[in-house]
């Protein structure tokens, strides 16, 4: 019975289960489309991450879509890139990997990452140690986090 309960009540991986967090990201007062938005756990438990749209909401993601994040401590980094030569950095590959993927791939691999994407919000919120981003998720609070970035 008690093992029943422990695997029922938890997230089955022995992290507590998820709650919905969401928030939205500025960007000196405007909305950040496409930032990722990444909440790090600061006790080793399991992480969670979104990506905002046009108005720059978004809701976090740790094991099925829009789950939210357990409950915990965590660091958070929120970065957007974009190509240097024009298109997006981000890849979807449900469209297909496109051209952008392999020129990143490669500058990924051969260390000129900066050579072919470009940072859109200052290069400190995708360090989460340099960040200064922390917040708290807690069961049974709203959990809506906003951030203007600066």
């Amino acid at each position: 019975m008690l093992t029943f309960c422990f695997v029922g009540c938890g997230g089955g991986d022995g992290f507590p289960p998820p709650v919905p967090v969401s928030g939205k990201v500025l960007f000196a007062g405007k909305p950040v489309d496409g930032a990722a938005v990444t909440f790090l756990s600061k006790s080793g438990g399991r992480s969670a991450s979104g990506k905002t749209d046009k108005d720059g909401s978004f809701k976090l993601t740790s094991v099925k879509t829009d789950d939210g994040a357990s409950p915990g401590e965590f660091a958070v980094t929120i970065s957007k890139q974009e190509a240097k030569d024009g298109g997006s950095a981000t890849v979807d590959i449900s469209k297909g990997y496109g051209d952008n993927y392999g020129k990143m791939m490669g500058a990924s691999g051969s260390g000129n990452m900066d050579k072919a994407v470009s940072q859109v919000l200052p290069a400190k919120y995708a360090d989460p140690l340099q960040s200064g981003l922390v917040r708290s998720v807690v069961k049974g609070d709203k959990n809506e986090f906003d951030f203007d970035l600066k």
